[in-house]
């Protein structure tokens, strides 16, 4: 009787356990932006509309026009990068959508998102409203730095420079040379970095106050790139994976 008992009780255990294994895959799946990203590819509500690019159905808007944006935007990143890592070793999958339900269910209308399971994925989501070849582009280059970087040296970067180097490939005229010099009165009002380390600092406030922190990071990086160039940026990578600080390797 005592065996059989055990026996239950172990039954039981790996049950409850297989269960609980279940339910959380199911939270992640359905109810965390980056699990409903990962399984689009798999639901109802998306169809594949080109290679790891995928729409809603009944998607309003022009989806050869969003495919072909997609590919310029590539070009844009690969003549700035030398390569994409990001498309050719790593799967970058594009979501278009213009479904206010299904938008919030991925969390965000413009933005990446990049798992850290292995094989490293990043996810990018753009609706309608930001269907342009700058943003595309942008989101891009958000997707090639996670690709390039190793889970240690991404948290070692500041948020300033993550979107600092992204928007080096996003061409609008609000984040231009002319828009820093006007608004900052030619930097004597720029932001300081360590006012725009993290996402909380970055993020903060109006679109106003998001937009000059963009602004200022654009311009930092510029600066940055106009001294080392393409070289310089891949060698800064090696340093951050290689355990480098991001102080160290930037700055010095």
């Amino acid at each position: 009787m005592k065996v059989k008992s055990k026996k239950k009780i172990i039954l039981c255990c790996c049950i409850s356990f297989i269960l609980l294994v279940l339910l959380a895959a199911v939270c992640f799946f359905q109810f965390t932006n980056l699990g409903y990203r990962m399984s689009v590819p798999y639901r109802i509500s998306f169809e594949k509309a080109a290679d790891n690019i995928y729409v809603n159905k009944n998607y309003s808007g022009n989806i050869k026009e969003a495919i072909r944006l997609t590919e310029d935007a590539l070009e844009r990143d690969r003549a700035f990068f030398g390569e994409l890592q990001c498309t050719d070793t790593t799967k970058t999958i594009v979501i278009f959508c213009d479904d206010d339900n299904l938008l919030s269910r991925l969390g965000g209308d413009h933005d990446t998102n990049t798992s850290i399971f292995d094989p490293k994925q990043n996810y990018i989501s753009i609706s309608n409203e930001y269907l342009n070849i700058d943003i595309i582009a942008h989101e891009f280059t958000h997707a090639e730095l996670h690709t390039r970087l190793n889970t240690n040296a991404l948290k070692e970067i500041p948020t300033w420079f993550d979107e600092g180097l992204a928007t080096q490939n996003d061409y609008r005229e609000q984040y231009g040379l002319e828009a820093w010099i006007e608004q900052t009165d030619n930097g004597k009002n720029a932001l300081p970095l360590e006012d725009m380390d993290t996402g909380s600092e970055f993020y903060a406030g109006t679109v106003e106050d998001r937009r000059f922190r963009y602004l200022n990071a654009k311009h930092e990086v510029g600066v940055w790139m106009e001294t080392h160039q393409q070289k310089g940026l891949l060698e800064l990578f090696d340093k951050l994976n290689n355990g480098e600080s991001f102080d160290t390797a930037y700055f010095k």
